[in-house]
């Protein structure tokens, strides 16, 4: 197994799984497996696990309990000791004020708050990440650009000046995505000289820009990669750690794996890409499905709903005899105790069995990042040379092969576009052309702009 990039969105859902079937309040355990070995699998397996301070502020009737409330989550978790070795990580909430969940004084709210219990709380998280207030449908607190950047500015500093032990462990976010926001966080930025003062930087608004995906001609977070790589440059640094906020399809992470590759090769620059979703728990969850590799290899969705259970799953294998099959795997994998499906879900709650739900829909998932980054590592490797060598159809073909591996099999439109891409990808983080990125945005995201925080444009339509 190796240690994916994948960071767990919301993990104290599964540390009160993993806790009440340990301690016999849920399900049938059976010594399966102890703390020590769940915290093992985890730590090696998984790049972190984070948690949102914010998720649930707009909710909170007595501000005064809410950081006694995290605090508490987070020592309870460590108390588990299901965790032990692996890195937790705090999300802001500034993602839910650019949203418009927060009201202006809720959002002034947490401003106030979330640095003051970063700060008075750093031994419990190993990262966490920059206030960022980026404008998003909806959003109460702006009234134009200018307040976007003062806000944003005054933010970004406030994380400059925090006591050094602190500040080691923010993750610095640079947001890129509209020709506005690319000025604005590029200023922020450079005319501060913030970029030496962190020690993790990432982006965000990848899942904003899914839509114009497919009209840019590279992976899209390359665009704001290429200005921290300058910034690594500029200040001799030798290593960028790049987390991406959402970035966690299958095939973004063949990409981390080209790119890390080629910022080695022309740059000596090690990057350390991660990524972070909730996405695999939301589908086993509530959507009721999961990935699974069938007998050839391809990854395909599987039902999990009560309906298709024991239809077909894969060329004669029912649904509920892959289940079996996964769950074998989990546990002969990790060294855990088998356990035997049985029925799927429980006839009085009408959810899954609890035994099941810990193996196959919290475990498993985790599990199957490690593997799926593991092959394509190896791939990438392989088929790397291809592009060295100026054999790019050969390359693009490659490429495309390995997402439609993971796609059913199937090879789509933006399948197609994503993987002639890459090499235009590899060839703009070989050259760090600044202009070139600021040339892409103005041409095919300046129509995501937010107009209505453009005063001048706002009074030419009035």
């Amino acid at each position: 197994m190796v240690r994916s990039g994948y960071i767990l969105a919301g993990f104290e859902t599964l540390a009160g799984i993993v806790d009440r079937f340990i301690k016999g309040e849920r399900g049938h355990f059976n010594d399966n497996f102890t703390r020590a070995d769940v915290a093992k699998f985890l730590s090696t397996t998984c790049s972190g696990f984070l948690h949102s301070y914010g998720q649930n502020f707009d909710k909170k009737k007595k501000l005064e309990k809410h950081d006694i409330n995290e605090t508490r989550m987070f020592h309870q978790c460590i108390d588990m000791e299901i965790f032990e070795g692996c890195d937790f990580l705090v999300d802001s909430g500034g993602f839910q004020i650019s949203t418009g969940r927060f009201s202006r004084e809720r959002s002034e709210n947490l401003f106030k708050m979330y640095y003051e219990w970063v700060k008075n709380n750093h031994e419990l998280f190993a990262k966490a990440f920059i206030l960022d207030i980026p404008p998003g449908p909806g959003c109460k607190i702006f009234h134009n650009f200018d307040d976007v950047y003062k806000l944003n500015l005054e933010s970004y500093t406030q994380a400059r000046d925090l006591p050094t032990v602190v500040r080691d462990k923010i993750v610095y976010i640079h947001h890129f995505r509209t020709p506005k926001l690319w000025d604005i966080y590029t200023r922020i930025m450079r005319d501060n000289e913030l970029f030496p003062y962190f020690n993790y930087h990432g982006t965000g608004g990848i899942v904003a820009n899914m839509a114009t995906d497919m009209s840019i001609p590279c992976i899209i977070y390359v665009l704001p990669l290429i200005p921290l790589l300058n910034e690594c440059k500029r200040y001799n640094r030798d290593f960028l750690n790049f987390h991406i906020l959402g970035g966690a399809n299958w095939r973004d992470i063949l990409f981390y794996e080209f790119f890390t590759k080629i910022v080695w090769d022309k740059h000596k620059i090690k990057l350390n890409m991660t990524y972070d979703s909730s996405g695999p728990y939301k589908q086993s969850q509530m959507a009721r499905y999961i990935h699974v590799k069938d007998g050839t290899g391809y990854v395909r969705k599987m039902s999990l709903k009560s309906d298709h259970i024991d239809k077909r799953f894969y060329e004669g294998e029912r649904c509920i005899d892959a289940a079996q099959r996964l769950v074998d795997h989990v546990a002969d994998t990790l060294n855990f105790k088998r356990i035997n499906v049985g029925r799927i879900y429980d006839t009085e709650t009408n959810t899954y069995n609890e035994d099941l739900k810990i193996y196959l829909t919290l475990f498993y998932p985790i599990l199957l990042f490690s593997e799926i980054q593991e092959w394509l590592r190896d791939y990438a490797a392989q088929i790397y040379p291809l592009y060295i060598n100026g054999e790019i159809e050969e390359f693009h073909q490659s490429c495309l092969h390995a997402t439609s591996v993971l796609n059913q099999g199937k090879i789509t439109k933006k399948q197609k576009i994503k993987s002639f891409s890459i090499a235009r990808s590899l060839d703009m983080l070989t050259n760090l052309d600044e202009d070139y990125c600021e040339y892409l945005i103005n041409k095919v995201l300046a129509k995501d702009e937010f107009v209505d925080l453009d005063e001048k444009k706002r009074v030419l339509t009035v």
